[in-house]
């Protein structure tokens, strides 16, 4: 309904609206926003405001969502809307009479079909695999994956979204790292500092996503710069002057062990396997000197074939 309007009125039916907010791409998770553009009557862009604009957008289910209408008075005017569900749109963008209010006319784009895309949802992503699972330990990295879903449940196939994972443990929190796959999914590492029970808390945007934070009872792993060969073992086979294998037990078969300080080990077990064997065991003090140690073994005080020999222990 064109009425005359006053000089310093921009003309509805040369201004038009722009932006992402009125464009494909837009999510019903993300706020979007577009901008109006005021043309007077003889074509020309305003340079001021002050034109009374009004911006109706009703939802799918015909609800109307309430936008915010910043006047930057330069002729430009930013409109900002938070989408609610999927679906499509109506964006009626329209200029008030400033002598008659309720008198008004659209602008020229005006009404504009947008569709808004079903957007991330915390709520629907899931996470999973062994970094979140029984057989975690504190001496490996583990992993898992974040699985980015939009509001009906769907797999997303695109990456950029702003996951942050804390895993949080007895000895405080780790930092662990995302790697964004830009296929909507999202490789987690980390590495448990000690064993105990760990809360892993995957948020998106601060929100925690579906099952978060996930209990992760961590086991105490094998420690490699903490272990040790606690015993050695080898084997004596006995034989007669004929070179024939002795097949039953019972001989002075002694082994003794000293270090690089002459001293003898004094973990030194000798078994009779009963077959001609004798089963030699022994370990070394869990303060040893490094060095070559002597391992002599003998019959009736004589040494066997290749006794003595030497073993170097670091």
């Amino acid at each position: 309904m064109n009425l005359d309007r006053p000089s310093n009125e921009s003309d509805p039916t040369k201004s038009w609206a722009e932006g992402p907010g009125i464009e494909p791409g837009n999510k019903n998770t993300k706020p979007t926003q577009f901008t109006i553009h005021s043309v007077d009557k003889f074509n020309q862009p305003r340079k001021e405001g002050g034109d009374l604009f009004d911006v109706i957008i009703e939802d799918p289910s015909f609800n109307i969502i309430d936008p915010n209408i910043t006047d930057n008075k330069d002729g430009t005017y930013t409109v900002e809307y938070q989408p609610t569900i999927p679906g499509k749109y109506l964006v009626d963008v329209i200029q008030r009479n400033k002598g008659k209010p309720l008198f008004y006319d659209h602008i020229s784009n005006s009404p504009i079909e947008v569709v808004i895309e079903p957007g991330i949802d915390p709520s629907k992503c899931t996470a999973f695999g062994p970094g979140l699972e029984d057989g975690v330990t504190d001496t490996l990295p583990t992993t898992f994956t974040i699985q980015a879903k939009d509001s009906n449940g769907n797999d997303l196939t695109d990456g950029g979204d702003n996951f942050e994972v804390i895993v949080s443990g007895p000895e405080g929190d780790i930092k662990p790292e995302v790697k964004d796959n830009k296929n909507g999914t999202y490789t987690v590492d980390y590495q448990p500092e000690s064993s105990g029970n760990h809360k892993v808390h995957v948020l998106l945007d601060k929100v925690p996503i579906q099952g978060s934070p996930y209990s992760v009872n961590v086991k105490a792993g094998s420690d490699y710069s903490n272990s040790f060969i606690e015993k050695f073992t080898f084997l004596i086979r006995t034989r007669d002057k004929k070179g024939k294998n002795r097949t039953n037990g019972g001989d002075n078969v002694t082994c003794t062990i000293t270090d690089p300080n002459n001293n003898h080990l004094k973990n030194v077990e000798l078994k009779d396997v009963g077959d001609g064997t004798y089963l030699v065991i022994y370990s070394l003090p869990e303060e040893y000197t490094p060095g070559e140690y002597t391992i002599s073994s003998q019959i009736d005080g004589h040494d066997i074939k290749g006794s003595p020999w030497k073993q170097y222990f670091n």
